[in-house]
């Protein structure tokens, strides 16, 4: 179904989305989490940017969510569904998320290490014995790090339709391909390397990967809204899907996650990725120790920083150390921005394929922290 960019717009949603989200969680800060002030000149600056870049980047729909120092701000901008004409609502629309489940499932990960079920060092043979004899001795810290080796698509994967029922058929695509380059030699972007790790989860746990999920994140944390991508659930309260054309929107080609739900396959509101932000931004849901194992940068062998840890990138901006993960997926691109230091999340979701952001996080970032190019206030 098309819409001309011109007519969509044109339309604005003026309407607020502001909520009250309650208590966190008891494994987050344990407070309420409070809704900003909507005539405060942060909220208004925030709004205006939002604005212009849905004009300017001709998005269909766009859903931000804030969570700063206990105050929360939300907001739907442009449409959920274009023909319906349904604004979008960041608290109950869910968006492909895309990479942003890497972090997702880091977070499985990070819990059951914690209870030592599974060692980030070990063989992964130790526990999925059926795995090829060149990948037997990677480690899940090294697979997770994208220093394994392990191939990203080729042709025309990342539009799969075919339909996985567990986290072992998918590996068929890609397992007994030769490794790219000797494990920690270099640098390698892969989300089959997160196919493979939630298999060895599962080896490792006993349990379904999207069970873990659920019982490790979704559970403590109370994400109602973050699930895998079952195309054939008609209960799940989607976005539509687009893609670009040169002067309209067009439906996303129909394509099946279940090939790639650690690496690329959860659905979730902005809302719930704050919730989630918010919990990895300070220690409770996870200890100090291990958010800095997960968050901080990785080395080849050569000891060249890769500016990755485990399931989150990292950097600098404005004089303040960022971690989080950006988002492609078919209909969707999205952001999660956290600056923990000034307990900061920024969520950005778009149901675009290859939304140009603009880096819109980064610049909604520096709006809250009263800050400049150059880091001062």
């Amino acid at each position: 179904m098309r819409k001309s960019c011109q007519w969509y717009c044109s339309l604005k949603v003026t309407a607020w989305a502001l909520i009250l989200i309650g208590v966190l969680s008891s494994c987050a800060t344990g407070r309420k989490v409070h809704t900003w002030d909507p005539r405060s000149e942060t909220v208004l600056q925030i709004d205006s940017l939002c604005n212009l870049a849905i004009e300017h980047g001709h998005f269909p729909g766009l859903a931000i969510a804030v969570a700063h120092k206990g105050k929360i701000w939300d907001k739907g901008y442009g449409y959920a569904d274009l023909e319906k004409g349904i604004p979008v609502d960041p608290a109950t629309h869910l968006f492909r998320i895309g990479s942003i489940s890497k972090t997702v499932t880091a977070a499985a990960l990070a819990r059951e290490k914690e209870r030592g079920t599974i060692d980030l060092d070990a063989p992964i043979v130790r526990y999925y014995s059926d795995v090829p004899e060149d990948k037997a001795q990677l480690s899940l810290r090294q697979i997770a790090g994208h220093l394994a080796g392990i191939r990203h698509y080729r042709g025309d994967e990342f539009f799969s339709r075919v339909h996985y029922t567990n986290v072992f058929d998918p590996l068929e695509v890609f397992i007994h391909d030769t490794l790219l380059f000797a494990p920690r030699t270099a640098f390698s972007y892969s989300t089959y390397g997160w196919t493979l790790i939630s298999a060895v989860m599962e080896k490792a746990t006993g349990k379904r990967f999207t069970d873990l999920v659920r019982e490790d994140v979704s559970e403590p944390l109370h994400l109602s809204a973050l699930r895998p991508d079952q195309v054939d659930s008609t209960a799940y309260h989607r976005v539509m899907f687009y893609g670009p054309d040169t002067a309209a929107f067009v439906i996303a080609p129909f394509v099946d996650n279940s090939n790639k739900w650690a690496g690329g396959g959860f659905l979730c509101t902005a809302v719930d990725l704050a919730r989630f932000g918010t919990a990895l931004s300070h220690p409770g849901f996870l200890k100090e120790k291990t958010m800095d194992e997960f968050m901080h940068s990785q080395a080849t062998s050569d000891g060249k920083p890769t500016g990755c840890g485990i399931g989150f990138f990292s950097g600098e901006k404005f004089g303040e150390t960022w971690y989080g993960h950006s988002g492609g997926s078919v209909g969707g691109t999205s952001m999660m921005l956290l600056i923990p230091d000034e307990k900061l999340v920024v969520i950005t979701l778009v149901n675009l394929s290859g939304a140009q952001m603009d880096d819109l996080a980064g610049r909604i970032a520096k709006l809250v922290l009263g800050k400049n190019d150059d880091g001062h206030h």
